[in-house]
């Protein structure tokens, strides 16, 4: 098959996803913007770009609708897909009347997934008067791509619940994907901070890992427990890597960042912050982790937790967290309130204080990776969906479907 995958920031959830399918025999477009694109031979990437630095949602859906439309003329993909969170889903079907088309709507935005009611340090709406219409903005783009597509698939459970049952019906749970064939634990590992300080697996080392660090991803709630962790372990190391900016959540930092604001008054000389890091040195140092905080809001599943645990790092998260369904505490990793720093600083501390018990959780949190969250299972699944929708495509005759925008 001739797959188009669109991600505003590709590869996105394709980046393991796509080598498979060209190493299965499907050829394979992509489009993405403002990036060079991944070096995987076999793939045609076209990237759009604007000249304002935030463009619309309609803008993006625009110049997706321009290139599928150029490479329909030319090469027309058997199937599309999209992830629809920043409108380039929009007008997706006026380019590709008779394609079948998947979305990724991803999560259904509720007060609750931004922290409103999870964390007590975030204020309430009142006091966020962007949070409505983020979450309005959000929602109609979901519903919109939903309406338009032939399938919509979201990785999670707990994600697939968010929305409403109407939409709900329409969502088929499949799992990104960790490759367990590259990810598993070593015993012989070591990360090397810049400063020069050795890691190795087996050390007391806490690490939190998030494409920003940011409270929505339990920053605020991790630092506010682990000065108790310093003070009973002298040796613990704590690890966060991610950037700077303000990330997905509506809450804007009082200083220069989350982290600034995190760190305020703590003593640092154990904490070690780390930029987004080469994948090679990020799974080294996760397997090198003594704990892998996954705390969150009950927002989309973090794809580092799931490495981390394909690493066999011990997790510790939150009630509220996506993860925390496929959890049984203390026999695949351990739930402790997002809330409470003192319940927090215990659990990171069990984890630190009884490596046996530690390595126990890590080896069934693999487990759980291999049952419900490969990638061989993610690439199954995919195949019988592209098989249904092919099947259902030749039966209909190939005839156009309306877009929702059509006059």
């Amino acid at each position: 098959m001739h797959l188009l995958l669109i991600h505003q920031n590709f590869p996105g959830q394709f980046r393991d996803l796509g080598p498979a399918w060209l190493a299965a025999g499907h050829r394979l477009s992509a489009i993405g913007h403002d990036s060079e694109g991944p070096d995987w031979p076999g793939l045609r990437y076209y990237r759009y770009s604007f000249d304002a630095a935030d463009p619309s949602d309609l803008q993006r859906g625009q110049a997706v609708e321009q290139i599928s439309q150029w490479l329909a003329q030319r090469d027309p993909p058997d199937l599309a897909l999209v992830h629809s969170g920043w409108g380039e889903a929009l007008l997706l079907r006026r380019a590709l009347p008779t394609t079948p088309i998947v979305v990724y709507p991803e999560l259904w935005g509720t007060p609750a997934s931004l922290g409103v009611g999870v964390d007590p340090g975030l204020a309430g709406p009142s006091d966020l008067p962007g949070l409505a219409p983020l979450l309005e903005r959000q929602n109609l783009l979901a519903e919109l791509a939903i309406a338009q597509a032939d399938a919509a698939v979201v990785p999670s459970h707990s994600q697939q619940a968010s929305f409403p049952a109407p939409l709900r019906q329409r969502l088929q749970v499949i799992a990104e994907g960790v490759n367990l064939d590259r990810l598993g634990p070593d015993p012989a590992a070591c990360f090397r901070t810049p400063s020069g300080l050795e890691l190795r697996a087996g050390d007391p080392v806490v690490t939190l890992v998030s494409r920003e660090l940011e409270p929505l991803r339990g920053l605020r709630a991790a630092l506010q427990a682990w000065p108790e962790v310093a003070a009973a372990l002298p040796d613990a190391q704590l690890v966060l890597v991610g950037g700077e900016q303000r990330g997905y959540g509506i809450e804007p930092p009082r200083g220069s960042s989350h982290l600034a604001d995190a760190l305020e008054g703590l003593p640092q000389e154990r904490i070690h912050h780390l930029p987004q890091l080469p994948y090679p040195d990020l799974v080294t140092l996760l397997q090198c982790s003594a704990c892998h905080l996954g705390l969150s809001y009950p927002y989309t599943l973090s794809w580092s937790l799931l490495e981390a645990m394909a690493c066999a790092a011990p997790v510790l998260t939150n009630p509220e967290s996506p993860l925390a369904p496929h959890i049984r505490s203390g026999h695949n990793g351990l739930i402790a309130p997002f809330d409470e720093p003192q319940a927090l600083a215990a659990a990171m501390l069990q984890l630190l204080r009884q490596p046996a018990f530690a390595q126990r959780l890590g080896r069934s949190g693999r487990q759980l990776m291999a049952e419900q969250f490969n990638l061989e299972g993610a690439l199954e699944l995919y195949g019988e969906l592209f098989q249904r929708l092919s099947s259902a495509a030749s039966s209909s005759g190939n005839r156009p479907r309306q877009s929702p925008w059509a006059g």
